[in-house]
């Protein structure tokens, strides 16, 4: 079966490494992404990671360190954007998961 009609958006789980005294931690949500075609998705290659993420990330299901949902939000955004290597790792998530190669557990 072939679902040609697909939905403007997808999820796909991301994960980013984030800095703490004693070394690294590795922490996840999910990220909700628009679809592109693949013409656009070759330009956005080509862009900074924060206006790749303005473009394509349009929400997410993430939770705090209390389990209380994080809601998408500008301010959350932007605070996602200022963790070092989180643009990176998002972004990667979202062209790792266009590349057509599905990841093993």
């Amino acid at each position: 079966m072939f679902e040609l009609a697909r939905k403007e958006t997808f999820k796909e789980k991301v994960t980013v490494q984030v800095k703490t005294d004693g070394g690294w931690r590795e922490e996840h949500f999910i990220g909700i992404f628009k679809r592109t075609t693949d013409e656009r998705q070759r330009e956005l290659v080509a862009m900074p990671f924060n206006d790749v993420l303005d473009e394509v990330l349009v929400g997410w299901e993430m939770k705090d360190m209390e389990r209380n949902s994080v809601e998408f939000t500008p301010e959350n955004l932007a605070a996602l954007k200022s963790l070092p290597g989180a643009s990176r790792d998002t972004v990667l998530a979202y062209i790792n998961a266009n590349s057509g190669a599905k990841q093993k557990n």
